[in-house]
């Protein structure tokens, strides 16, 4: 593709292309490939610069030329002097956001693969992942025709027809994003179900995206690590609604202070879901157990009697944007009803396991304050009034992260169990023990309470302490597959440890 091409849309501040004394026209630069990653460029490819968490790319331009880079795009003119590039042959461009225009570059390059598919996009601080499934499954089972045909990006895995990809981010950059949607369109993917997260947004990987529906979950403490502050936080969420076409639905949870909020300026229809608040899809009459939920929706003046095998007070709100979802796509009610009774839970969300010895696990990747309070809350809300049974919670807190949610946590946790172990989550480059430490200082009782830096022992520990009737919270990891120590990415599941338990027990 010629680089004038793969400009269209691009907002170019300045652009060097004199090569000894001679004047290069960008329609006559054939590029063969678009990367960020320097060491991935060869002779041929256009390299964009963009500043990460940990690197930034404008340090290694030197190395993408050596590579064979024919066009650098960068947003710091002074990183290199014109006449570098002038002596290396090579096309300068500098734009002020290398982000955006990565996005908008990786659109040009595949052909707009995202033009030929329905985008349904969930953003929030819990939940996200499971409404995702959600949506896709409702999706398919109201239409038999859609299986297969719908994709899937997310925090677990990348769906792409029938084949599924460990997820690298929860979000992939733009250049990824666009590389998933073509595969998409060739495995003949009408919709998209995605899950948006802050990070993607506040750097514009889903810029240029047009989404038929966004959700929102809620917004509750993370993150402040990278973003600062809770208003900053919302306001990159809120970008997702701020861009929506006039053609496109904003699905709103009325239950969460923000989610009002984040409707304030969108083009976009509004829908809002909820429990507490008036609502424009509103559930009532919630029953709650261990093994099911029912309760009803209801939506102008219409009601539909919902039975789910998913868990909890949170689940509802999960399948109120499902459905509020489905209505905004135009599907019969009568569809979605059964299509929400096909609905099955989500590896490492509220996934439960039942020992022979009458206690259960209950698996979930709860690492905030509130999808604590939420997981635990729903524990109480199943379990007798009067209850003799425990609730043994095992959680930590992962390192180089948001430090301030740490206590909050222990607050938590504190107040709705009866026995707490406080471990590791992902402690990356963090001593452990501090983390715990921190952890620790929202607990106020010391009864009950225990500390393990070991996370296989402190399961093992919990488990063991386990009677028939009682519940034990594993927090933190869900439906991951490694403990991340120092550097070291190591193999690990909350998962297994409970199923080798139970294999004792039988045995």
């Amino acid at each position: 593709m010629t680089l004038s091409s793969l400009l269209q849309g691009v907002t170019v501040a300045k652009m060097f292309q004199t090569m000894y004394g001679r004047m290069v026209t960008t329609h006559e630069i054939e590029v063969r490939a678009v990367h960020y990653d320097s060491r991935k460029i060869q002779k041929g490819d256009l390299f964009v610069a963009i500043k990460g968490t940990l690197a930034d790319g404008h340090k290694f331009i030197d190395m993408a030329i050596a590579n064979g880079a024919k066009a650098v795009v960068i947003e710091n003119d002074a990183v290199l002097p014109d006449s570098f590039f002038m002596h290396a042959g090579v096309v300068k461009i500098v734009v002020g956001d290398t982000r955006r225009a990565l996005a908008i570059i990786s659109g040009n390059f595949f052909g707009h693969p995202a033009r030929k598919l329905t985008l349904i996009g969930v953003t929030g601080t819990n939940g996200k992942t499971t409404t995702t499934y959600l949506i896709k499954q409702l999706l398919e089972s109201s239409s038999p025709s859609l299986r297969g045909k719908v994709g899937m990006i997310g925090t677990i895995e990348y769906i792409v027809g029938d084949e599924r990809i460990p997820a690298t981010h929860t979000t992939p950059e733009s250049l990824e994003l666009n590389q998933l949607f073509v595969q998409m369109v060739e495995k003949q993917c009408t919709h998209v179900v995605m899950e948006v997260s802050s990070h993607s947004l506040q750097q514009n990987r889903v810029h240029g995206l047009e989404f038929a529906a966004a959700v929102f979950t809620n917004l509750t403490q993370d993150h402040l690590d990278y973003h600062g502050t809770m208003e900053r936080y919302f306001a990159s969420k809120k970008i997702l609604f701020d861009n929506l076409p006039a053609s496109s639905s904003a699905v709103t949870n009325a239950d969460d202070a923000w989610g009002v909020k984040i409707i304030g300026n969108t083009n976009g229809s509004t829908l809002t879901y909820g429990i507490v608040q008036n609502s424009d899809v509103h559930a009532s009459n919630i029953s709650l157990s261990i093994d099911s939920t029912k309760f009803v929706i209801e939506h102008q003046n219409e009601k539909m009697e919902i039975h789910s095998q998913l868990v909890g007070r949170f689940n509802v709100q999960n399948i109120l944007a499902a459905c509020s979802v489905g209505i905004a796509l135009g599907i019969p009610k009568s569809a979605i009803r059964s299509g929400v009774a096909s609905l099955t839970s989500v590896s490492g969300r509220f996934e439960r396991v039942v020992s022979p010895a009458g206690w259960s696990a209950i698996i979930d990747y709860a690492h905030t304050p509130d999808a604590l309070e939420k997981c635990l809350s729903t524990i109480h809300d199943v379990l007798p009034p009067n209850r003799s049974n425990k609730i043994i919670t095992v959680f930590g807190a992962g390192g180089d992260r948001d430090k301030t949610k740490r206590p909050l946590m222990g607050k938590v946790v504190d107040t709705l169990s009866d026995v707490i172990i406080v471990t590791s989550d992902n402690p990356r480059t963090e001593n452990p023990q501090t983390i715990i430490d921190d952890v620790r200082a929202g607990i106020q009782r010391n009864e009950n309470v225990y500390t393990d830096v070991d996370r296989r022992s402190a399961i093992t520990k919990a488990l063991s302490m386990a009677q028939r009737g009682d519940v034990v919270l594993i927090a933190g990891k869900g439906h991951e597959d490694y403990q991340v120590i120092g550097t070291t990415k190591r193999h690990f599941s909350d998962r297994e440890i409970v199923g080798e338990v139970i294999a004792a027990y039988v045995r």
